[in-house]
């Protein structure tokens, strides 16, 4: 019997695993992506003898991974060899000691006790509430495709009722603001936000359960490097027929009586298949890849949907140790409302910015020379700003100082050997980045998150699916895999609520 044929665009990590689901379903999966490799966003380059990571570098919610990698009997702790980092991350602030987040809520929560007087027992109840929001968004919203909505409302639901819709119309730092008052205790507890793409002013307090990750589920590494999670989700195929087509870029979706039947490639050539699925960015899956009469979210659409923002990221090679670092370190701004004010309203680049700073080499000897430190900086921009090369050396040349006056090491300019750095247009030039986000979609606000998030199947073409951070339910790895499971589901037609505990052959 034949085989059905889809056709993937774009090998980001949720493409990848939804390329696996499918070749395990029965289906010849062929994948093309326009870069010169796979993993999207997940990316590395070698340079002057360091390797440096310049997408996610955060393992968190290792349960997620475990449930995607049982679907074909195997582990991905074993597998990728992750390892539990202790402590956790390091935050350094504009104008106080540095704190050290141990990922122990018995430890931590001492250490806000002696910040601020009844801090201790607050974090207790804060994370054990966050818990709560965490367990129930894993079990009921964040694998479902919302196809029937009454099958998610049963007693469970209705009793927390009054408590979900307060935590859903609250935003986060009103809702920590109730509980602490110590602006460091609220910045450690609001900046998961940074990562989601969004403003702790803005969203939801629902996102309150990224704290469950941070004080109970902990934070993770794999010992082969991010990169890892890249090559081992493409191991885990090659029982299947999956063929990836590298520097092989889309020009257009074909569609024929209302139904997608197969892609056109930039050397004219058309692929058919019997269904497609969108990896790429989908704003430009939408306005690029389809003819007007066939958009499903055109350009209105997205004139009403905030993109996350934009990063500048700062890839060093540094002489020397960095011994004031962690794996993972964080720095705040005293003026952390007026930060996330320039990023997402007045769209305005920060003077003085927080940041984020990863020392991978705390963890990992492999990715520099001997006696040399990998040092990876993240600096959130707001969306839709191009920086010129003038700008984009003057906003590199600051945080380097920063970081230098942050750790107290002012030769850290001169110990660079280093240097690469990938900036908005890099965004939009490797991954049709709508709006230059860095993320890969949309903020997280509540009126475009779970339910009201893009859905991942077109609503004017038949057999056209989207898949990955774009879509539901949101942006990040586990949150990916999770798309995976979420895009086969509606292609399968299937309407159960959890992630899939078995792939059966489609026919």
């Amino acid at each position: 019997m034949t085989k059905k044929r889809a056709i993937i665009i774009g090998s980001g990590y949720a493409g990848i695993a939804l390329a696996n689901i499918l070749g395990k379903a029965g289906y010849k999966v062929d994948v093309y992506e326009k870069n010169e490799a796979v993993g999207g966003r997940l990316s590395a380059f070698s340079q002057d003898g360091f390797s440096f990571d310049i997408g996610p570098s955060w393992y968190l919610m290792p349960e997620v991974f475990e449930q995607y990698y049982r679907l074909f009997n195997a582990s991905a702790k074993d597998r990728l060899d992750i390892q539990r980092l202790s402590p956790g991350y390091k935050v350094f602030f504009e104008n106080e000691a540095p704190i050290i987040i141990e990922g122990s809520l018995k430890e931590d929560a001492r250490t806000f006790e002696s910040i601020e007087r009844g801090a201790g027992k607050m974090l207790r109840q804060y994370v054990s509430r966050s818990s709560f929001i965490y367990k129930l968004s894993t079990e009921r919203f964040l694998y479902t495709n919302f196809t029937n909505i009454f099958k998610l409302i049963d007693w469970s639901i209705i009793k927390k009722a009054p408590h979900l819709l307060y935590m859903a119309l609250e935003t986060l730092d009103r809702y920590v603001s109730k509980s602490f008052t110590d602006q460091r205790l609220k910045q450690i507890l609001e900046y998961h936000m940074v990562f989601l793409g969004s403003s702790p002013f803005q969203a939801p307090a629902i996102y309150s359960l990224m704290s469950h990750l941070d004080f109970k589920s902990g934070v993770y590494y794999p010992k082969r490097g991010m990169m890892s999670l890249v090559s081992d989700l493409v191991e885990l195929g090659k029982p299947y027929d999956i063929t990836y087509h590298t520097d092989s870029p889309i020009k257009r979706i074909v569609v024929e009586g209302g139904k997608a039947v197969g892609v056109k490639l930039h050397s004219s050539k058309v692929e058919r298949a019997d269904i497609v699925i969108s990896n790429a960015d989908l704003h430009h899956t939408e306005t690029s890849l389809l003819s007007p009469s066939h958009r499903s979210f055109p350009k209105r659409y997205w004139q009403k949907r905030q993109a996350g923002p934009s990063n500048v990221l700062i890839s060093l090679g540094v002489k020397g140790k960095l011994p004031q670092l962690l794996h993972h370190n964080l720095y705040f701004v005293d003026e952390w409302r007026e930060n996330f004010r320039d990023i997402y309203e007045t769209m305005a680049i920060p003077e003085h910015a927080s940041i984020y700073l990863c020392n991978p080499t705390k963890s990992d000897r492999s990715l520099a020379p001997a006696g040399h430190e990998n040092l990876f900086i993240l600096v959130p921009i707001p969306s839709g700003v191009s920086l010129t090369d003038r700008a984009l050396a003057s906003l590199t040349s600051r945080t380097i100082a920063t970081v230098a006056h942050i750790i107290d090491a002012p030769n850290l300019p001169e110990r660079i050997v280093s240097r690469r750095v990938f900036g908005p247009n890099d965004f939009k030039s490797r991954y049709n980045a709508w709006e230059y986000n860095a993320f890969g979609g949309q903020s997280h606000l509540l009126q475009q998150s779970v339910i009201f998030r893009t859905p991942n199947e077109s609503k004017k073409v038949k057999g056209l699916y989207y898949v990955g951070a774009g879509t539901v339910p949101g942006i990040g790895l586990p949150m990916c895999l999770m798309s995976a499971h979420l895009t086969y589901k509606r292609i399968a037609g299937i309407k159960d609520e959890g992630p899939l505990t078995d792939i059966e052959e489609l026919r």
